[in-house]
């Protein structure tokens, strides 16, 4: 078992939680971003969500968290 230590962000945290939350399971980039800035967040300009996934895909390696096609992304259960 590899117990190698991974500094995240905290929204990359937050987004990592989200999907581990429901593994397999796609959750889409709005429910991410109102999960990291709130409903009530003014637009957001830019993809942030985006960047976080591509921060997480580096530390955690790129099999982890895969993208469903128009539904958003989710994290494969068991690794790459």
């Amino acid at each position: 078992m590899d117990t190698t230590t991974v500094n995240l962000s905290p929204r990359e945290r937050a987004i990592l939680e989200a999907l581990l939350e429901r593994p397999g399971r796609p959750i889409s980039r709005r429910q991410l971003r109102e999960r990291l800035y709130g409903a009530k967040e003014p637009q957001v300009l830019g993809n942030p969500v985006e960047v976080h996934i591509h921060n997480l895909r580096t530390k955690l390696g790129a099999g982890v968290i895969r993208t469903a096609r128009g539904l958003g992304y989710y994290y494969l259960e068991g690794g790459p």
